[in-house]
């Protein structure tokens, strides 16, 4: 099971503000209260939260990171050692904040406390990355509006199993509410390494969708022009393979260990 909160990437592109990470961290809200720990263990990543706070048990790097940008994994230029640290280790991590306090406002408090716990330091650039870019096919995209649609969450939850040699991906969980975006599927799809290079939403759809996708498995998942068959057949978004210019957060300095509390 994977977690995600995602925006399509032509909104990100359009959000991302050409700032200087070397403002002043005041200028940032920040949390009521922040414990951040290092955690060794062989626990699960967990996630509590609720209108005042968010708990993260054995949150990754990438976890942090992504929390504080909201970035798909291709936007980001990741220090060498965080391949290194994966499944190994993680951050326990407990922050309140004032209730109401917006997804926008909380994304700046994650990114203030990664700049005062873990040093960290970046810059925007815009590079030309060989990716599929994904629109509605020429039939249109063949989607259907969730039924029972998950309150908004981190991280889209979706499963993934495979029987008599059919691959199955579906925003179901069991009895669960579901409901994924299309960015949130696609970067689910990104994230189980079948293709060579990053599914990049360029369809514009709004919205939570119910979503299955099948394909023959090879032997456990399908190979890229299955998966990219499926896509269009099935949902009708269109894969193209091409040279995109994209603006990246490459990561000029991160600790592994944070200060203490």
């Amino acid at each position: 099971m994977n977690y995600k909160k995602t925006i399509p990437v032509t909104a990100c592109l359009a959000l991302l503000p050409a700032i200087s990470f070397s403002q002043r961290q005041a200028d940032k809200p920040q949390f009521e209260a922040a414990s951040v720990k290092v955690n060794q263990s062989s626990d699960r990543p967990s996630t509590r939260y609720d209108t005042a706070r968010v708990i993260l048990q054995k949150a990754s790097v990438k976890h942090l990171v992504r929390r504080a940008w909201g970035l798909p994994d291709y936007q980001v230029v990741w220090p060498d050692w965080v391949a290194g640290d994966r499944g190994f280790i993680g951050y326990d991590v407990s922050v309140t904040f004032a209730p109401g306090t917006s997804p926008e406002q909380l994304q700046l408090m994650f990114q203030d406390l990664l700049a005062t716990r873990f040093a960290f330091a970046a810059h925007w650039e815009t590079r030309d990355m060989r990716a599929f870019e994904v629109r509605a096919s020429e039939r249109g995209a063949k989607l259907r509006t969730a039924v029972n649609p998950a309150q908004p969450t981190d991280f889209p939850k979706y499963s993934t199993k495979t029987e008599a040699g059919v691959w199955h991906v579906s925003s179901q969980l069991g009895g669960a509410q579901s409901g994924l975006t299309v960015a949130g599927f696609l970067d689910a799809l990104n994230s189980m390494n079948i293709l060579d290079r990053p599914l990049v939403d360029a369809t514009g759809i709004q919205g939570n969708y119910d979503i299955d996708l099948t394909a023959p498995a090879d032997p456990n998942r399908p190979g890229p022009s299955e998966l990219l068959a499926a896509l269009d057949k099935q949902l009708g978004l269109k894969a193209t393979l091409k040279t995109l210019s994209l603006r990246v957060l490459v990561i000029d300095h991160m600790e592994r260990m944070p200060t203490a509390n």
